[in-house]
């Protein structure tokens, strides 16, 4: 008994997965890849700083709006340290302005995010509906009438 030839079942399989793909047939990891790939199209066409775009694609939400921001000076010394007081003693009085300002601007953003995936999700699993439905189309064509 002989080895498999290795080489020419994947090219078979490949064929078949192209196969399978021009019918307009995906399975769910398909269209998580083909919905990750034009994500990522969309963010670079947006021209969006890679690593906030990395954080956009994660599952958490910690690129988001965050109103617990800290205090901080790039001074050293006595005159760093004096301003940092400063800050954190009008930090209660700011934040009483700025708060909800960043709190509803956080919700604001989720909604457009969630807004855009889904938009992202539903136009792809349309897309691919159609290429079916069009492979279906040119198979009825293709059939003998009589």
């Amino acid at each position: 008994m002989s080895a498999p030839d290795v080489s020419r079942l994947v090219d078979d399989l490949r064929q078949q997965i192209d196969l399978r793909r021009s019918r307009g047939e995906f399975n769910p990891e398909d269209i998580e890849a083909l919905f990750d790939e034009r994500l990522r199209r969309y963010i670079a066409e947006a021209k969006i700083d890679s690593k906030l775009g990395e954080r956009l694609r994660h599952e958490s939400h910690d690129w988001n709006i965050d109103s617990g921001y800290q205090i901080r000076t790039t001074r050293s010394g006595a005159g760093g340290a004096l301003i940092k007081l400063a800050k954190q003693m009008v930090r209660p009085f700011v934040r009483l302005y700025t708060d909800h300002i960043f709190n509803r601007q956080a919700q604001i953003n989720l909604v457009v995010w969630h807004f855009l995936l889904d938009s992202i999700d539903r136009t792809l699993r349309l897309e691919l509906e159609v290429k079916k439905l069009r492979h279906e189309i040119d198979v009825i064509k293709s059939q003998p009438r009589v």
